[in-house]
């Protein structure tokens, strides 16, 4: 049935009275770091944002990209979580937050991105990059390649820690980096793993700990943090409430506590100022359906449509209703039965599901009969 042609059928226009149910509008809080963006996973865009496209040092942001590289080749089946990484001098020899790895040591792959992710452990990354690619500069060929895949346009990478700088041709902006650890959180391994707590390596017999600020918060999914001198201090968050993801990045902060508060800060203000704009239980249309002991079925979406408001302009849509053409009984509860498609400012927005809010089963021949006849006479709805 979902793969059927659609047909536009008619233009409404929705008002949303919502924003006065819930109270005014919060303001944009005012930040002091460099750059930041909000950024709405499941529509893919902006909610608000300072420099999110300026180019700028991410610092061990750079290491979701490292993570992104390898959970895909775990997923073609090109590595396992349980290969054995024999560390390299190189990589033991790298500077910065380590989980002091020596020349010899073995690892297993899992254990190193854990260690990558949780801890940010340098050691640990280079040691990943010189086993899929065999060596750090092979693997950056490699997060470039992916960048590029992705539609990165303004990043740009030189080592698989950042530790290294724009100076040296290491970047990226907010914006990309939000919608990089989208494409993370995809990856049901990656999902676990930066939601974890605390994780055990065996290889060391230690515990070690979620370095983000922000997971005991409800609903944090995880991120990755980073500092370096040119960068800052920078933080990555995804937050998954009320069934809406949301990434909170900032960049360039002045001390690890100004990033945590305000990431903090995006995500409290952009949650408050989620707005249920069409609920689940809102009729869009009621829909015919020939042959069914009930001939029509309310259709409804099949999740609730809610945006984050800065302004009121931004709870204003337009929505037009597309149909699948020849739909005919039995319909179930749930069924598909077309979607509703978002316009702002004239442009498509999205497209939502429209789901039957109730089934139709499916009437006796003779009674298929009888409602042909009353629609055919007009004495039917």
């Amino acid at each position: 049935m979902g793969g059927l042609r659609l047909v536009v059928l008619f233009l409404v226009m929705v008002l949303c009275s919502s924003a006065v149910a819930w109270g005014a509008l919060s303001p944009v809080p005012e930040l002091s770091s460099i750059a930041y963006v909000i950024y709405d996973a499941d529509f893919d865009y902006v909610i608000v944002g300072k420099n999110g496209e300026q180019k700028r040092s991410i610092a061990s942001i750079t290491k979701v990209m490292t993570l992104v590289c390898t959970a895909e080749l775990i997923k073609q089946n090109k590595l396992s979580l349980d290969d054995v990484v024999t560390a390299s001098a190189r990589a033991a020899s790298r500077d910065g937050t380590q989980i002091n790895l020596k020349a010899g040591d073995k690892f297993t792959l899992e254990e190193l991105l854990y260690a990558t992710a949780l801890v940010s452990a340098n050691d640990a990354a280079v040691a990943i990059a010189e086993y899929v690619a065999g060596s750090e500069a092979n693997f950056t060929k490699l997060m470039n390649q992916t960048a590029e895949d992705l539609g990165l346009g303004d990043t740009n990478y030189t080592d698989c820690t950042g530790l290294l700088s724009i100076f040296s041709n290491n970047y990226s902006t907010a914006l990309d980096q939000a919608r990089l650890l989208k494409v993370a959180l995809q990856y049901d391994l990656l999902r676990q793993i930066l939601g974890t707590p605390e994780y055990l390596l065996k290889a060391q017999n230690r515990k070690i700990v979620n370095s983000h600020p922000l997971l005991d918060l409800p609903g944090v999914e995880g991120g990755k943090t980073g500092a370096t001198t040119p960068a800052g201090h920078t933080l990555v968050t995804s937050t998954l409430r009320h069934d809406r993801r949301l990434i909170t990045i900032i960049l360039g902060a002045r001390s690890r506590e100004v990033r945590n508060g305000e990431n903090r800060q995006l995500m409290e203000w952009a949650y408050e100022n989620l707005r249920v704009l069409i609920s689940s239980e809102q009729v869009i249309t009621p829909v015919l359906i020939p042959d069914g002991v009930q001939h029509q079925v309310n259709g409804v979406l099949k999740r609730e449509f809610s945006l984050v408001a800065a302004s009121e302009e931004d709870l204003k849509f337009d929505t037009k209703i597309e149909l699948i053409p020849g739909l005919r009984a039995p319909v179930d509860q749930g069924n598909k039965l077309g979607e509703l498609v978002v316009l702002k400012a004239g442009k498509e927005f999205t497209r939502l599901d429209i789901v039957a809010q109730q089934g139709t089963g499916l009437a006796t021949w003779l009674r298929r009969i009888f409602q042909r006849l009353f629609h055919f006479l007009g004495l039917g709805r």
